[in-house]
């Protein structure tokens, strides 16, 4: 039997898994809810489930569609109860990042995910490419020294996300990709000490966030490195270098990874496989299975890549470092 999906929020990233889910025969996209019922309409119409049912308010979309996974879709500001409701009905649950703007609701969801005993996944696709697992093998045989990453370029035009109260800055909503990486090579950060600069981006209207921040991180593991964003520059760079005693890892941002070694050996691997296609093939096939080890990102994991952020937004605030 096909597992029946939900969607709360039906813009660009939501279309990203409807792609995908559409050629999963396993998956059976049954409700879509939006702020917009005209785009709620035309993305059931355009993903072939034109008998779909179509809200506007997922508390109605909860009470009267009937499915079996959700994906939860939604600029970070508008999370209240979409995924406690999921939880206490048991359906299963796909939460797009930052899985919330505070952690007193992320940790909220995450321990009433864990009472329900539901499937949970973030959305942190990078984390599916087959790059990184060559590269997360790298580092565990060969321990970092140290590392940079940089998610540094221009601003996405969407109004709220310009908005700090609404996005949480670009380190929080754009970056957070990178901070997870980080997690998910390196393990799990003691520390967190950030500062940022502003003032080249006057001409863009209602606007908040810093134009740029440098977030050290130390690791508990004793490793420390700096994640940069910028969203005020027409050139940029995205991704993450590392170094180890004797290797240099460069890694584009879903595009390649580069190792040099001291022998002068190099190796270049783009990457080969479609990582948002696999972690929606991932969720699908672990709630058939009924078995969480199979996603590389729960939303409790998820929730500590976003505790990061949150402390990066607390020192920027406090000029001071913030313990996790």
């Amino acid at each position: 039997m096909a597992v029946r999906v939900g969607f709360i929020g039906c813009g660009g990233i939501s279309r990203f898994h409807m792609g995908h889910l559409a050629k999963i025969k396993d998956a059976e996209m049954v409700a879509f809810c939006d702020v917009q019922k005209d785009r709620a309409q035309a993305t059931a119409q355009e993903f072939g489930v034109p008998d779909a049912k179509v809200f506007t308010d997922y508390k109605r979309m909860y009470k009267e569609a009937c499915f079996d996974a959700v994906y939860i879709g939604l600029p970070p500001f508008a999370h209240e109860e979409q995924e406690l409701i999921a939880a206490r009905q048991g359906i299963h649950l796909f939460v797009e990042k930052p899985v919330a703007l505070s952690m007193e609701l992320a940790n909220k969801v995450s321990r009433a995910v864990v009472k329900a005993g539901i499937i949970s996944s973030a959305g942190f696709q990078d984390r599916y490419q087959d790059i990184i697992d060559r590269l997360k093998q790298e580092v565990a045989d060969n321990p970092p020294a140290l590392f940079q990453a940089y998610w540094m370029g221009g601003m996405p035009g969407v109004m709220w996300w310009r908005r700090k109260e609404q996005s949480g800055g670009q380190a929080c909503e754009q970056t957070i990709h990178h901070f997870d990486m980080v997690r998910y090579l390196f393990g799990e950060v003691k520390s967190v000490h950030a500062v940022a600069s502003k003032g080249l981006m006057k001409d863009v209207p209602k606007y908040n966030i810093e134009d740029a921040s440098a977030v050290n991180l130390q690791f508990k593991s004793g490793l420390c490195g700096t994640v940069f964003s910028a969203c005020c520059l027409a050139m940029g760079k995205n991704g993450i270098d590392i170094w180890s005693k004797q290797s240099v890892y460069e890694y584009t941002e879903r595009t390649s990874l580069r190792i040099k070694r001291a022998s002068r050996e190099e190796h270049f691997y783009p990457t080969g496989n479609d990582y948002g296609q696999a972690i929606d093939d991932a969720f699908i096939t672990a709630i058939k299975k009924n078995d969480q080890s199979l996603l590389k990102s729960s939303y409790p994991d998820a929730a500590k890549s976003l505790a990061i952020v949150l402390a990066a937004n607390e020192s920027l605030a406090t000029g001071e470092a913030v313990r996790l």
